[in-house]
């Protein structure tokens, strides 16, 4: 787990790192508190979702896929 220390600026701001920003490919966070920790969780939006969605089908078109049984090989199901 990764761990830095941030500081909040005078309008309630964050930063949050490059390197950790880089481990997420959303925009947006839910942000919550569980009475002692501020958590932050990744959400995917409708656009992010849709447009993941698209490249898929288009790499799916393109490329073709794969079937359970070959799933299921290639990730030791």
């Amino acid at each position: 787990m990764n761990s830095s220390i941030l500081s909040l600026s005078d309008r309630g701001q964050i930063t949050i790192p490059q390197e950790m920003r880089k481990m997420f490919s959303v925009k947006h966070f839910i942000c919550k508190s569980d009475g002692e920790n501020i958590i932050l969780q990744p959400l995917q939006t409708k656009d992010e979702f849709m447009n993941e969605l698209e490249d898929a089908e288009k790499d799916w078109e393109k490329n073709g896929g794969l079937n359970l049984s070959q799933i299921k090989k290639k990730y030791n199901l």
